[in-house]
């Protein structure tokens, strides 16, 4: 048997090309054909794996073809979705900036045809009012943002266009939707002349009749009136500016009372201005206290509270308010304010916080870059003033002449009647600082007498920014030139809730060497006014006089406490140190007084004579000769002089 079947298997079917190479193992002609069948199945072999290349490369490209178009069909579909969004979008935006326009639209008016034949058409109308409005907006002095007021989309004349346009679908839109205030009205003749019929909104038409002459007028009054309905705080603002406080007031007066929750605060603030000018303060607080508790952010709310606390007398409540002011415009109180109103506040009741806590300098600083912005209602005029007080109060007399220059002190009350007064919350007056400083109360008395005799000064003592802050300075010269019954009949005319009227008060008891008296009303200030450090400072000094030197540092120590940068109580504390016989301690007050005001000629006297005490003869000298080449009063001169023998 075979292998195969040896196996078990079946005989194996025999193979047609082995078959063949077989056969043709012993035959040439078969062994040909065989090849050129191979050589043709071969070709075919290459002929099919080309086509499926070749197939391979069309199907490729059909299939990126196929996915471009996918992605050109998704790209297409994404930008009708996208333009959709946006038509959605812009149909909202509209919607809600219709909703919120409050503009006021003057509507075309009805006008006779002989008018309209001469030019003067129903648009042209239109447009005439607003130009007079317009002006009449331009013309109001206010610190308040515009985007404040109620009303604030601006004004605008509009003309209905032909057919359906995006112009009239937003009308439609605002009128629908918006608080719009349209003003409509017509022009007509009567047996006189014209007359002028406008009306806002649903409100009764205004009439104002004339000769056609007197057009302009009476379009003149019709804005005004338009105004008045629409703009009422800021039409009563001009009516104000305008010295038309008669009209101006009861305007302010049913916002304040009666107005929306937005303009009461604004109404209250500006309400205080007329209690003033009739001098009650009383009533001024009270408007303006109301006026920070309806918005402790508003900045005009609290500049007004601090003028007016500063005119009562109240000085630490003017220091808070100060202190407030500050705070809201360094926060989202800023934004309700014009920006050039803005800046200037934020200074100058950064200057009242350092006057009232003794810090010149820092004031001074402030006025610097007050004088470095545009004026707003004539800060950068009372700002010298206040300057060139305060380098007197820092006993730097050269610098204070230099920045009041050829003015005199009357000036201020001319700018305080001129003004809206807000930028004074303290009345200053440099020229008597100047020469109550170097002890010439003579002169100084005499100053402040032809100050407060001028049209403006007697005005001011009627609106009280005179009486409380002019009076008591007065009456203390009165006190220090010998006659104290005229300084008791002046400073009993002024209230007991008057911060500077008490410390006159205890002054005038001093200069009668009536030390408990005086005691007594330095108390009393101090008590009400308990942050303020200048009570404390009187009140040493005039137990210094008395000889209390103990005493004496006590309160210094106190006042230096309340205010650090305040130099008088450290150059007082130094002198109760050296009449203590203790120079050594003495000299670190003169030079930590130093530090604050430079060009101090006493202290730079009371130095050099502590360093002599001390036994430093060489730095004695230098600190008197610095003192010999500042303004000394008449008696440090001659004390100089008698300490640079020795």
């Amino acid at each position: 048997m075979a292998e195969d079947e040896s196996a078990g298997g079946k005989p194996a079917a025999p193979d047609p090309a082995g078959l063949g190479f077989a056969m043709g193992a012993h035959d040439p002609a078969t062994a040909e054909e065989v090849r050129a069948y191979l050589r043709e199945q071969t070709r075919l072999a290459r002929l099919q794996g080309q086509n499926l290349v070749e197939l391979n490369a069309f199907e490729m490209s059909h299939l990126k073809w196929r996915r471009f178009n996918d992605q050109m069909r998704g790209a297409l579909q994404m930008m009708l979705v996208a333009i959709g969004v946006l038509v959605v979008v812009g149909i909202a935006a509209a919607i809600w900036s219709a909703a919120r326009d409050d503009s006021v639209v003057i509507d075309a008016f009805a006008v006779p045809p002989d008018l309209a034949q001469k030019g003067l058409t129903g648009d042209v109308a239109a447009s005439e009012l607003l130009d007079r409005l317009a002006s009449l907006q331009a013309r109001i002095d206010s610190s308040r943002a515009a985007s404040t007021y109620a009303g604030s989309g601006g004004l605008k004349v509009e003309i209905p266009d032909t057919g359906v346009s995006i112009g009239e679908a937003y009308r439609y839109l605002a009128g629908w939707l918006g608080n719009q205030t349209h003003i409509s009205g017509e022009i007509y003749r009567n047996e006189k002349g014209i007359v002028l019929t406008t009306r806002v909104g649903a409100n009764a038409g205004a009439k104002f009749a004339g000769p056609e002459s007197d057009l302009d007028t009476l379009i003149d009054r019709a804005a005004e009136n338009i105004y008045r309905q629409t703009q009422p705080f800021r039409y009563s603002v001009y009516l104000q500016s305008h010295n038309r406080l008669a009209e101006s007031e009861p305007i302010q007066r049913d916002l304040a009372f009666n107005g929306p929750r937005s303009e009461r605060p604004w109404a209250f603030a500006v309400m205080t201005y007329y209690p003033i000018g009739r001098g009650d303060i009383e009533t001024a607080l009270a408007y303006a206290q109301k006026a920070v508790e309806l918005d402790p952010d508003l900045p005009l709310a609290q500049v007004n509270l601090a003028g007016d606390e500063s005119i009562a007398g109240h000085e630490e409540r003017e220091l808070l308010a100060s202190e407030a002011g500050v705070r809201s415009l360094a926060g989202e109180g800023r934004h309700k304010i014009l920006e050039k109103a803005a800046n200037v506040m934020a200074v100058e009741l950064s200057a009242a916080v350092g006057e009232e806590t003794g810090d010149y300098a820092a004031a001074l600083s402030q006025y610097g870059k007050l004088f470095a912005i545009p004026d707003f209602e004539g800060t950068q005029e009372s700002g010298i003033y206040m300057a060139a007080a305060d380098d007197a109060r820092l006993h730097d007399l050269a610098a204070s002449r230099r920045m009041l220059g050829a003015r005199r002190d009357a000036g201020i009350f001319t700018i305080a009647a001129n003004d809206y007064g807000w930028n004074l919350p303290n009345v200053a007056f440099p020229r008597f600082e100047q020469m109550a400083a170097l002890g010439d109360w003579q002169a100084a008395r005499a100053d402040l007498q032809t100050t407060l005799s001028t049209p403006d000064g007697r005005n001011l003592i009627n609106a009280l920014q005179a009486r409380l802050q002019a009076w008591p300075w007065l009456a203390l010269a009165e006190a220090k030139t010998g006659d104290a019954k005229a300084a008791w009949a002046l400073i009993g005319q002024t209230p007991l809730d008057c911060y500077l009227c008490l410390r006159v008060r205890g002054e005038i008891a001093a200069a009668q060497k009536n030390w408990n008296g005086a005691a007594y009303w330095f108390e009393q200030a101090a008590t009400q006014d308990p942050s303020i450090p200048f009570a404390y400072t009187d009140w040493g000094a005039m137990l210094l006089a008395k000889g209390d030197t103990k005493g004496a540092i006590a309160k210094f120590e106190t006042a230096n406490d309340k205010a650090p940068h305040f130099a008088d109580p450290l150059e007082m504390w130094g002198e109760a140190l050296v009449a203590e016989n203790r120079s050594d301690l003495a000299l670190a007050k003169f030079a930590e007084a130093a530090r604050y005001a430079p060009h101090w000629g006493r202290l730079h006297l009371k130095w050099g004579e502590a360093l002599v005490w001390a036994g430093k003869p060489d730095e004695a000298r230098k600190q008197f000769a610095l003192a010999a080449g500042l303004d000394l009063s008449a008696t440090d001169r001659t004390e100089l002089a008698r300490a640079r023998l020795h």
